[in-house]
């Protein structure tokens, strides 16, 4: 069996020569020793330092939100949201470990744990992803309906939209670890879950995200100014709350669409060009070197920890003051 996978492995390996040969001289972008400098720098100068960041930052978010309390629709969403982010930032500096098979003796053991962290961070992005459309869909209604949003978003519907998430995206790690069979099948298993619980779900979110995104950026105004003008003097501070909140889920949508971005731009281009995948000989060298995750989701990764760590001391600073609005009014 095993003379069997490394006669298969000659064979594709000739292949991928001869495919090479044949497209004939292909000039490097940047030389090989550029492009480990280059990984050097994004994975350990940039996502290790940024991750290690956002852990402590969400972790202050998380307690911040303890202290305000979960009655809030708002809260809960905010508080699940850091917990997700706290993963990603988690999962995000663990995956730099896996990227030391080249300094280190133990390089062989360290790759795996990249897939092992894989199958925690996917889920949680996607978690990440469906709290952010909660929030922006909440937002949304307040600017619609802002005398029926109260019931329509309840504590116990948002909790109950939350754990379903949860479910949701816990089945994708149960799924990936179960589902092995042979090389060929485990690896199309795993595409295809990855492409139903991360993938499409990621996409859906981006569009719902960008889609409530435009449209409370033309209304926010128009209430806003609305609402002042027709509130009295003993309604301004909670006026001044509420564009707090709102203001604060508009920057998180913000930063999501712009973090999400080269992960859905990969998402549609492999969509429209089929051949932008890991198994052609020529794209995957340029976009997924030695097994390991492709270009531009690394650089969504790295944004997406960005986000965690910049979103989390603006929302940290917004719940803060809220917190003191609220003690006053009380």
């Amino acid at each position: 069996m095993d003379i069997a996978r490394q006669l298969i492995n000659e064979n594709n390996s000739l292949l991928i020569i001869n495919e090479t040969n044949q497209m004939g001289n292909i000039t490097q972008f940047v030389s090989f020793n550029t492009y480990k400098v280059f990984l050097l720098i994004n994975g350990f100068g940039l996502t290790g330092s940024i991750s290690i960041f956002g852990i402590f930052s969400n972790s202050l978010n998380i307690i911040v939100y303890l202290k305000l309390g979960l009655r809030e629709t708002t809260n809960i969403s905010f508080f699940a949201l850091g917990i997700a982010d706290w993963l990603v930032s988690v999962c995000s500096s663990l995956t730099v470990i896996s990227h030391l098979q080249e300094i280190s003796p133990y390089g062989a053991a360290v790759t795996h744990l990249d897939f092992q962290v894989l199958v925690v961070m996917f889920p949680c992005m996607g978690l990440g992803a469906w709290v952010i459309v909660l929030l922006s869909a909440e937002r949304c209604l307040c600017i619609v309906m802002p005398l029926k949003v109260k019931t329509v978003v309840t504590r116990r519907r948002i909790l109950c939209l939350i754990s379903g998430m949860i479910v949701y995206q816990t089945a994708f790690a149960a799924l990936m670890l179960i589902l092995v069979d042979s090389p060929d099948k485990t690896s199309q298993t795993r595409l295809l879950l990855i492409l139903c619980f991360v993938s499409i779900p990621v996409f859906v979110c981006f569009v719902l995200v960008l889609f409530f995104t435009s449209f409370m950026v033309i209304r926010l105004r128009q209430s806003l100014e609305w609402r002042t003008a027709t509130s009295t003097q003993s309604t301004k501070t909670s006026g001044a709350k509420e564009r707090k909140v709102v203001w604060s889920v508009l920057w998180i949508c913000v930063m999501f669409i712009v973090c999400f971005t080269p992960f859905v731009a990969y998402f549609i281009s492999s969509i429209v060009y089929p051949r932008l995948n890991l198994w052609d000989p020529y794209y995957a060298f340029n976009t997924s070197p030695h097994g390991q995750p492709d270009h531009l989701q690394q650089q969504s990764r790295w944004m997406l920890v960005c986000r965690a760590k910049v979103e989390k001391i603006y929302t940290i600073t917004i719940s803060s003051t809220i917190s003191t609005h609220t003690t006053k009014l009380q």
